[in-house]
């Protein structure tokens, strides 16, 4: 009765009901009074009796046209506005035969109904942003109508789709476990809970699906939930709980080391508020919560916002920056695992008629850039929702009801995204920090950089038990810096261009102790070809540098450039301390103090392999650190 009620507030509201006779006035209050005891049939039939009355009475007409599509009767709403237009027809008839056209998707036929209505002197500015959003959406589905596009969604079968509902899916990064939302109806209670189900690698047969032990469900409903990419913690919406600070917030639980989840915690007010809080998605490296606000779950205004986790607590949330949000709705965000595309749901963005995926890539600024809609027959002019896109950037998951092989009334299926809408893929890397000399574990900082773009940083930390889980993007070389008081500065780089999506980097790092006399290779120290000139690409390691100087205040170090045996002797000298120094230059300009330095080159003196090959060679260009 939505629809229909703020039909009639704008009906009323602009005065505009004709002066009709006193019979045809008597069967349209009926009909009011039918409507508002939800009795349509006599409603339409008080309306008839009005029009048999006076066939001229267009309010008569209009009223039959909102009701018949209260009913899902499209084509009998278009007909009663093509009577309209045999009479004395108000203004306002174009937005709504415009808008009717629009819904019944006979995008080409409303454009100019639409346009005409912008164009009419009386027209409602309250209705330009809705009305320009239908005609762009209308030009957007003609063209993307015309266009083949390769598609083929794949139901997950049987071990895992049901004759109840599947829906709101969510994956771990090594692609092995799926979790999702399973309804099904007790008697006349519905009651959602969280189901997984495994496979061995990506493309193998899915596991039969059961639902997660422990705490985590309970007889109570359990919404829209996102895995941390370690598979070991799960954000979820929740409603009407007590301690609850609104209709639905957004809560966490753990996975014990029994197999079991923890009882759920309330994220708290930084993120839930007394609206409607829900549909969340974690980013892979734990950092950013991404979900959706609202006055409640069908709020037509409904945006995306986010909230960072400092270390300590959730930051105050606040909407996405950039381009994703509208005036509209927005709604079931998913954060890839590259951590730099955002794919949700909308129907402000120019699309197929109601809710479309789309996609948005993070700007350098941190803000999200312009959406692109995957397209048709991806998104069609029914409403799509809860989109998930693996770690390999180009599998999608989706619920739908609209395949003919489906098992129940909502199925969880899978497809190939188009190359345009494809994420990065991404690898993952595990492994544990250790003291070197005890092997006890240590809690530390880690920052994963990603060599092909010195500005893009991936931030990790090892637990108490020294073990740490990293996400990133694959087809890079990366770097890897730890800086923990009491150690020696540690510095390694690896490629992850041939790692497999499927199975981890195993890396030991082991940190030594601070004595004097030692020293350490700066791996991601870069210089140009036959130069002195340091590139982009050692920029975050100089700043790790910095914040291990400043964790040890006491240490006085020396900077040493080696080179390869090309070359004469006094080239190699000059070149290899002139490196040394653009590294001590460097630190001094991000505020080290240049008395706890000095710099040397030794050119081709020391070493570490035999210059008998490229790689060799490469080996002994180096720049290292030395404790005083």
């Amino acid at each position: 009765m939505h629809r229909l009620v703020c039909f009639l507030l704008f009906f009323f509201s602009i005065g505009l009901l004709q002066a009709q006779n006193r019979d045809a006035q008597k069967y349209m209050a009926k009909a009011r009074d039918y409507v508002k005891e939800n009795e349509m049939d006599k409603a339409l039939k008080a309306l008839d009796d009005a029009l048999e009355e006076d066939q001229s009475f267009v309010d008569a007409y209009l009223f039959k046209a909102d009701i018949y599509n209260q009913l899902g009767n499209s084509d009998s709403a278009l007909a009663q506005y093509q009577k309209v237009r045999n009479y004395d027809f108000p203004y306002y008839l174009d937005f709504f035969q415009g808008r009717q056209l629009y819904g019944m998707k006979r995008y080409e036929e409303c454009i100019p109904f639409l346009e005409a209505y912008l164009q009419h002197p009386r027209a409602n500015s309250r209705y330009k942003e809705e009305i320009e959003r239908m005609i762009a959406s209308s030009q957007f589905a003609l063209e993307a109508l015309k266009k083949v596009m390769e598609y083929d969604p794949k139901n997950l079968g049987p071990n895992v789709n049901t004759e109840e509902l599947e829906y709101f899916p969510s994956i771990s990064a090594d692609s092995r476990t799926l979790v999702f939302t399973h309804r099904s109806e007790n008697g006349q209670k519905l009651d959602e809970d969280f189901w997984f189900t495994r496979r061995d690698s990506a493309g193998a047969p899915w596991s039969e699906a059961q639902m997660l032990r422990g705490q985590l469900n309970t007889p109570g409903n359990e919404g829209a939930q996102s895995l941390s990419a370690d598979g070991e913690l799960i954000f979820f919406a929740a409603c009407e709980r007590p301690g609850g600070l609104g209709s639905c917030d957004i809560y966490a639980s753990f996975l014990g080391p029994n197999g079991q989840w923890s009882k759920a915690i309330n994220l708290g007010p930084a993120i839930n508020s007394h609206l409607w809080e829900s549909q969340p998605s974690i980013s892979p490296d734990g950092r950013t919560l991404y979900f959706v606000r609202g006055r409640s779950g069908t709020d037509p205004n409904m945006d995306i916002y986010y909230s960072e986790f400092n270390g300590k607590a959730w930051t105050k949330a606040q909407k996405v920056p950039g381009k994703v949000n509208t005036p509209s709705q927005e709604t079931s965000p998913y954060i890839h695992f590259d951590n730099e595309h955002l794919y949700f749901s909308s129907n402000g963005h120019p699309g197929m008629g109601d809710l479309d995926f789309f996609v948005s890539e993070k700007q350098a600024d941190g803000s999200w850039g312009e959406p692109l809609n995957l397209g048709h027959p991806i998104n069609t002019s029914f409403q799509e929702f809860s989109l998930i896109v693996g770690p390999d950037g180009r599998t999608g998951f989706f619920s739908s009801d609209a395949m003919e092989e489906g098992f129940g009334k909502l199925d969880l299926y899978e497809f190939r995204l188009p190359e345009a809408a494809q994420a990065r893929p991404i690898a993952y890397v595990e492994g544990k920090v250790i003291d070197k000399e005890t092997r006890k574990s240590l809690r530390a900082p880690l920052k994963f950089i990603d060599l092909s773009d010195s500005g893009k940083v991936v931030l990790g930390s090892s637990n108490k038990e020294g073990a740490f889980y990293a996400v990133l993007p694959a087809r890079s070389d990366y770097g890897l810096s730890v800086a923990l008081k009491g150690y020696l500065f540690y510095s390694r780089n690896f490629a992850l261009a041939e790692q497999s999506k499927e199975e981890a980097l195993h890396l030991l790092v082991e940190l030594v102790p601070i004595a004097k006399g030692q020293k350490v290779i700066l791996e991601n120290i870069f210089f140009e070809f036959d130069s002195f000139q340091l590139t982009d690409r050692s920029n975050q390691e100089l700043r790790e540098m910095v914040r291990f100087l400043e964790l040890n205040p006491d240490l006085r170090i020396r900077l040493e450039g080696h080179t390869d045996n090309q070359g004469s002797d006094a080239y190699n000298t000059e070149l290899s301390t002139q490196r040394a120094k653009a590294v001590y230059d460097a630190l001094v300009a991000l505020g080290i103090d240049a008395s706890r330095m000095e710099y040397q080159g030794k050119g081709s003196k020391e070493p570490l392999l035999a210059n008998d090959t490229e790689q060799n060679r490469a080996r002994n260009r180096r720049t290292e650190l030395h404790i005083l």
